[in-house]
C-alpha cells in the first residue's frame, strides 16, 4: 500500500519518513479533513469503545487527515476515552484533543498540524 506526497504527488511507502523526490515530511502532511467516529451509541462496552478509538486512529494515520471527531456521549466511555487520549498526547502519538465546540460528549483529536507540510 502506498501514500501520496501532498507536495509533489510522488507515491511513497507507508513507512517512508521523507519523500525521496521533494524531501517533505510525509507524516506531517494533512489535507485538512476530519474523520468522524461514534464509539458510544451502539451499546459498546468500554473495551469495545477503546478498540474502536484505536482502529480509527490507525486509519487516520494512514490517510492525510488532520483530526478525528470522536463521539463519546457523556458516560463512563467518555471518561475512559479522555484518559486514553491524555496518554496518547503525553506519549506523542497525537498532537492534542479538546471538547468539540464545548460539546462534552465529543472530542476533536488533532493528529497533525493545520499546515499541508
Amino acid at each position: 500500500m502506498l501514500k501520496t506526497c501532498l507536495d509533489c504527488g510522488m507515491e511513497v511507502g507507508l513507512n517512508t519518513a521523507n519523500c525521496p523526490k521533494c524531501d517533505a515530511e510525509i507524516a506531517k502532511q494533512t489535507d485538512g479533513s476530519i474523520f468522524r467516529c461514534d464509539i458510544a451509541h451502539n451499546r459498546e462496552t468500554i473495551p469495545q469503545a477503546l478498540a474502536k478509538l484505536s482502529a480509527v486512529l490507525d486509519a487516520a494515520r494512514l490517510e492525510h487527515v488532520q483530526g478525528i471527531r470522536v463521539i463519546v456521549g457523556r458516560g463512563l466511555i467518555r471518561d475512559e476515552v479522555m484518559r486514553q487520549l491524555s496518554w496518547l498526547k503525553h506519549s506523542g502519538e497525537i498532537m492534542g484533543f479538546d471538547h468539540d465546540n464545548g460539546n462534552t460528549g465529543a472530542f476533536l483529536v488533532t493528529i497533525r498540524g493545520g499546515n499541508r507540510h
